[in-house]
């Protein structure tokens, strides 16, 4: 299905006919898109492009605005949440625009039946969402937008679940609060950073509140303690002690401060070279489309093993997320990478 290409002056039957049959296309293209941008998603492709997420990805590869970004994210996680809707989208028996109105307010529980309503014209189905909306009071926006992301690990790395339980009403003030995130534009697609990032930012503004004016930071929020043994690392978590990845270990390895029994206490990186880069780099990751200010790390761009050393020059800043992306990767994997300035 193509669009027609424009031609001017033509008859008013004939410019009606080539705009209908545009709009189809551009409804066609639309619903593929979406289809392909969740199947990038749901298979984690985007790592294997040299992203560390699905944000990233379509901000750098594909030039989506943060905005369109949360929405292609919100539309491709209810799809995967509505099978039925998802193979109609896919076979064509539901067109795109009436798609997202129905993903918007559907349940696994009632897309049937939402199914049938898109049976209706389009006015008539915008019309029935809007009234299911004003009378269950929920606000067209506040959808899961990213419900149960799948955490993708070393095979030699066991995850630590962590689940909670919410209230009717919490769940809705959560939904709105991811709304408004969406809406910025600064929402992390994975779940577990969204939650980290929020803890940290509660506890840098209660340190604020109880440090002096004008005080010096007393330094980062939490600190780590990692044991290695035999080149094997662990950290204790409240589940016990767990090992942690190649990937993880090489983060670790990056920038640390070492202690050893009966020894001083040591770091990979002198901290007068480490305030430096991260001075330099205005204390945000620099991985395209990133930006995070929290969790920072400072990586060697050319390994300690292979010769690089600690000059400014080698070293950038990373969140851990793609510190780890990178670890993971190789750094072979990641694609457009800012040099750091000399």
């Amino acid at each position: 299905m193509k669009a027609v290409p424009y031609a001017p002056d033509q008859p008013a039957a004939r410019v009606h006919a080539c705009l209908r049959r545009s709009l189809k296309a551009m409804n066609h293209a639309h619903k593929c898109s979406v289809l392909w941008f969740a199947e990038v998603m749901n298979r984690h492709l985007y790592r294997d492009l040299g992203h560390a997420t699905i944000n990233r990805y379509a901000m750098n590869e594909l030039g989506f605005s943060k905005s369109r970004t949360g929405d292609f994210i919100r539309l491709a996680r209810q799809l995967e949440k509505l099978p039925a809707v998802r193979a109609a989208l896919t076979s064509g028996d539901l067109g795109y625009t009436k798609a997202r109105e129905i993903v918007s307010i559907a349940t696994p529980e009632t897309e049937e039946s939402w199914l049938k309503a898109a049976k209706a014209t389009r006015r008539e189905l915008i019309q029935e969402v809007k009234k299911v909306k004003r009378a269950s009071r929920v606000d067209p926006g506040q959808g899961e937008l990213l419900p149960g992301s799948t955490l993708v690990v070393s095979p030699k790395e066991v995850p630590v679940r962590f689940q909670m339980d919410l209230t009717p009403e919490q769940e809705t003030r959560r939904a709105a609060m991811m709304e408004r995130l969406h809406k910025l534009g600064v929402a992390p697609a994975d779940r577990a950073e969204l939650i980290l990032d929020a803890l940290a930012a509660l506890v840098e503004i209660s340190e604020e509140k109880k440090t002096p004016r004008g005080a010096p930071a007393s330094g980062p929020p939490v600190q780590i303690h990692v044991h290695e043994t035999a080149g094997k690392m662990t950290v204790r978590t409240e589940s016990g002690e767990r090992a942690l990845s190649h990937a993880e270990s090489e983060r670790m390895r990056c920038d640390a401060a070492v202690c050893r029994s009966g020894g001083r206490n040591t770091t990979t990186i002198p901290p007068r070279i480490r305030r430096e880069v991260l001075a330099r780099d205005r204390h945000c990751c620099q991985a395209p489309g990133c930006g995070r200010t929290r969790f920072l790390e400072v990586h060697h761009l050319v390994p300690r093993s292979r010769g690089g050393g600690h000059h400014a020059e080698n070293l950038i800043t990373l969140c851990g997320s793609c510190h780890r992306h990178w670890h993971e990767y190789g750094g072979t994997a990641i694609s457009g990478f800012l040099k750091p300035m000399g």
